[in-house]
């Protein structure tokens, strides 16, 4: 491989037995071809059950790439891994069903939360009554209160 094509690799993230592909940028047809073949190797080669293609990081969603990524989640399928879409744009969702595009094969979440939460992985806060403050601990949660300068 030269330096280009390293450049533009798609990274496959394996987590315990899922497989997740953030999709950043724009992906051309090479990229996109490269992809699937690595996913479904990746599959076959390994006991995994579900696959997240994470699309919140792509520029552009066309025609092609939902075909491609229709025939990577049917494939997958086939080989016994459920496939979930997440992060569609609502404004990519409104061009692909204005041009009549249907994605077959995965279901579909708003996020990559709600897709891990389809495969049963959770917040570790998750059914605790304490979760506020537990996440205030390790400094989420809400803003500080603002203090006001004094002369």
């Amino acid at each position: 491989m030269d330096d280009m094509t390293d450049y533009n690799r798609i990274p496959i993230i394996k987590l315990w037995r899922l497989l997740l592909v953030p999709l950043q940028g724009e992906i051309d047809d090479k990229t996109a071809a490269t992809l699937s073949s690595e996913v479904l190797e990746r599959i076959h080669g390994t006991d995994i059950s579900g696959l997240i293609l994470d699309v919140t990081g792509l520029w552009i969603m066309d025609s092609h790439l939902c075909a491609l990524l229709t025939r990577l989640a049917q494939a997958a399928g086939l080989m016994g891994t459920k496939t979930i879409l997440c992060g569609m744009t609502a404004e990519t969702a409104m061009t692909l069903q204005a041009m009549g595009l249907e994605l077959d094969g995965f279901d579909a979440t708003l996020s990559l939360e709600q897709a891990l939460e389809q495969y049963g992985v959770t917040s570790p806060w998750t059914g605790h009554e304490d979760d506020e403050e537990r996440v205030n601990e390790l400094g989420g949660g809400e803003e500080p209160e603002s203090v006001e300068a004094r002369p």
